[in-house]
Order: structure tokens, then sequence, then C-alpha cells
């Protein structure tokens, strides 16, 4: 309890002094007499940090003051203990927050807020994961943003301005609302924090500052927000455009049901070719209905793990898109791979530039999807080359006519006119669609579907494409054929599709 500012409460012994210069009656110089004695008891046993205000409303004198109790020794001291608790009360069991102090550009802590915001869930469990962990490092002059959900974190570093090293987390939805509204300027941000009645738990909250701008956001103590697994064996280095082309071609083929939880990943095969100098990286996905394959080469590796043996790894896709979108294709990309002994809470990172992705890789044993194509690889007379802009626009057209129950286009092959007619109907329209193709074999017609068909064709990224098959029933072979797409990195693609009886 602190001391009242209101009034200066003189001495006890001068209150006392005061007391006894009055003009008392007889009766009342006795008790004030008694009174005084009582005080130097108290004063004995007391403790010395006792308010004083306390003790003087105790002593002071009254004309209707007319006895006058004293106070034992014991009572003294336990109602010094008292006082005692309530000015002194026990210190928090938490540490202290640090303070941080910055300056930087507010556009590129945006950008770099805004990246990190997506990554974050709305639904999360625990608020503290709603925030983005802030450290400071004067002796670095680098700033460091971490966003964590569990599955998945991202950290970015850049330089600033840093003042007072520290570290704290900030809501990420309204830290990155309140920065995407500032002008072109630079921000400065300043830590407090204070213990609220009635809870040990310290309170942070940060102050931005910037032009004529001030906003204080609430946020939480750093020592809450969860680590982050580091990693230290790398596997490979390859470029941002390798990796962005090898996503995007294969992507579209993986898993939405969480039921099928390994399939809504992809799968990573590393290996090094030695003879050629060259590592190479083979994704494939797959839903159960089509599969993507697409190989992609850097021209060496980092480690001598690949040089001795394969690696393999399934990583989320939700990891992949956050990577895809966050890379700059003029980046090279670390990959680092750790295992742990028992073959669980398995990690990879991807590094570049200034970023680091972490993400725990998906559990379980990834389908062999090669074994899928491989029987028939032998039997593929049967061959269609078309181009690719107006086969993918003449299906799309007719998706026009699908709906739920009706995906399925049926393919006619016309050898003599070399000519694919493609059909598709439903209870209300139907529509036909002929596309010059070059044909070889094909003495049969196919059933597909069409949604299928219109996600492979769009991810081949050549100006034509080649369909191989064996048999009517038989898996559908799809890859690129002629000249590659402008600024198209070289790499190796494979779609198979299952056709429809």
């Amino acid at each position: 309890m602190a001391k009242s500012r209101l009034t200066e409460t003189p001495p006890q012994q001068k209150v006392v002094q005061r007391a006894t210069k009055k003009k008392r009656s007889p009766e009342t110089a006795t008790n004030s007499a008694k009174a005084e004695k009582s005080v130097t008891k108290i004063t004995k046993g007391s403790s010395t940090s006792e308010p004083e205000t306390a003790l003087s409303e105790q002593v002071e004198p009254s004309e209707k003051f007319t006895e006058y109790t004293p106070v034992s020794a014991t009572d003294a001291s336990d109602l010094g203990a008292k006082s005692n608790d309530e000015t002194l009360p026990e210190p928090s069991p938490y540490p202290s927050p640090s303070i941080v102090e910055f300056a930087c550009d507010a556009r590129e802590l945006n950008d770099y807020i805004q990246t990190l915001k997506s990554s974050i869930y709305s639904n999360n469990n625990h608020v503290i994961l709603s925030n983005i962990l802030i450290e400071a490092d004067a002796a670095t002059r680098q700033l460091h943003l971490t966003a964590y959900n569990l599955e998945f974190g991202i950290q970015a570093s850049f330089e600033a301005n840093v003042n007072q090293s520290g570290k704290l987390t900030l809501p990420a939805t309204i830290l990155a609302d309140i920065l995407g509204k500032f002008p072109k300027s630079r921000v400065t941000l300043k830590s407090s924090w204070e213990i609220i009645k009635g809870s040990d738990v310290p309170s942070v909250s940060a102050t931005l500052t910037a032009s004529r701008s001030k906003h204080v956001i609430r946020g939480l103590t750093a020592d809450e927000f969860p680590a982050i697994k580091s990693l230290e064996q790398k596997l490979v280095t390859i470029p941002a455009s390798v990796l962005i082309a090898v996503l995007k071609a294969s992507l579209f083929a993986v898993s939405s049901e969480e039921t099928k939880r390994i399939l809504t990943g992809a799968n990573f095969q590393l290996s090094h070719d030695a003879e050629r100098g060259l590592s190479q990286l083979r994704v494939w996905t797959t839903d159960g209905h089509r599969i993507a394959m697409v190989v992609g080469f850097s021209e060496s590796s980092d480690s001598d793990i690949l040089n001795t043996r394969n690696v393999q790894f399934t990583v989320p896709t939700k990891v992949l898109r956050v990577l895809e979108r966050t890379l700059n294709p003029t980046d090279r990309v670390a990959i680092y791979y750790e295992t742990e002994p028992d073959n669980s809470n398995n990690f990879v990172a991807f590094e570049w530039n200034n970023w680091r992705l972490t993400a725990q890789l998906l559990e379980g044993k990834y389908p062999n999807c090669d074994q899928i194509i491989a029987p028939y690889r032998h039997e593929l007379s049967h061959q269609i080359v078309v181009e690719k802009l107006s086969f993918l626009k003449a299906l799309e057209r007719l998706a026009s006519h699908s709906d739920k129950s009706h995906v399925t286009a049926i393919f006619e092959f016309d050898l003599d006119s070399q000519q694919v007619r493609i059909s598709l109907n439903n209870t209300l329209s139907s529509g036909t669609e002929i596309v010059d193709a070059k044909l070889f074999g094909c003495d049969f017609r196919i059933k597909c579907d069409i949604r299928y068909l219109i996600d492979t064709v769009k991810a081949v990224s050549s100006s034509d494409l080649r369909m191989l098959m064996a048999t009517p029933t038989a898996p559908i072979l799809i890859a690129p054929f002629g000249i590659p797409a402008s600024g198209t990195e070289a790499k190796e693609c494979e779609y198979i599709i299952a056709p429809q009886e």
C-alpha cells in the first residue's frame, strides 16, 4: 500500500509532541500519557516499513477521546507484518520481460509481417500462436520475426536501428492491419510492461510511432512462444526457379482428403548423379485418381549425404504453397533435413535469402506411384500429339456442361481425318468439340474425368502435349512435347490419369 501523497504526514514523535501541547483536562492528559506510552510500545514492536499515516491516525487526540486500550507488542508485530504484506507483495514467479526499442522502414516491416501473417491459422486454440515473435538484436543490428502454427514456422531477418535488445510477441492481425495503412516513413517500436492488479503475469505492450501516428498494441511475453526446431544438416542447394517450376507442375494433383493424410503432401526424392555432377529433385503427387511426377536438376550438392544415398520425405502441401508464394526466382534455396532415430517427428527446412521455413514432415510411407504405369510402359503404342492451347480451350468449353454427376468426357479418334472428337452430355445440355491432332494407332475410344484432364493440361508448360495409351482401361500417360514455354526451367514431367470405364 503506497503512502498517501495528499498530505505530508509528520513523524510519530512530532505528532505526539503537538498533541501534548494542547490544552487538556486532567482526564484527557492522563489518557494522552497512556496513548504516548502505547505509541512507544508499538514503535518498538512494529516493522520499520509500517505506514506512518496509520500510526498518526491512531494517536491523534480528540476532545471526545475518553479511553485508550494499549496495544501489546505481540499485536503490534502482527499489525506490522500485515502492513508489510500489503506494501511489499510477493515477487512474481514470472521473469520480467525485456524492453524492445528499434526503428526501421515502415514498408519493409509491413512486407515481412504480411508474409508471416499468411502462415498463421485463424482458428488457433493458443492465443500465443496468433502472435508474431519480434526479436531485436542491438549487437548485429538485426530484427528477427517469427510466425509458428506448430506444423510449420517462418522466420525472417533484416537490418534495423536497434536501440535496445529484447523480444516480445504482438497479434499478427492487428499489427499487419496497422502497418498496412502507415505512410511511407520510418516506424519506431518501443515496448513496455506492467503487472496488472490481480495477476502475476506481466502485461506487455508496444507503442508504434510513425510520422503523426501513434498506436499501442497489447501483446504477450516472448517466453510463452514455442521454439522452432533448428536443423543444421544441409542436403542440397538449388535455384529457386527450379523449385518453383517443380511445385507449379505438381501440386495440383495432391489430395484434399484428410483421411488420406499422406497424400495431402508432396513426396520429395533427392539424389545425386556423380557422373553428370547434378543433384536431382524428383517430386511425386497423387490423389488416387491422377499422378504427377516432376524432376528438377541442380548443378551441385552441398552435402556428402546425397553422394552416398537417396533421401525422400513427404512435405505438407500447405507448406509448399507458402514456399511457392514467398520465393523469388533469383534466389537459391538450401534444403535442410533431419530425422529422429525412431523415424518420427522428422523435419525439413528451406532457407533462402533472409528467410527460413521449417516444417514437420508427414508420417507414413508414400505409395510407389511408378508402379501404376510401369506394367504398361512397353504397351503404350497408341499416341496422340495435340497442340496444348487449342486442346485446353476445347476442354474448358465442354466443362460448362459438367456438374457433380456428369464429369465424363468421351474421346473418339478419327485416324483418317487425324482428329479427336470430344463430347460431354448431361440431362440439361451437351457439347462436342473437334480438335486436330496427330494420331498413331488409337483404334478405340476412352472415357476420362474432364476436371482431372484440364488440371493436367494446364500444368504442361510446352507448346504441345502427348497422350500415350495401352488399352481403353489402362492408365493414360501424358507428357510435354514440342517447344518449352519461354523462361521455363528444364525439367522432366509425366502425368498419369486413371480412365473411367
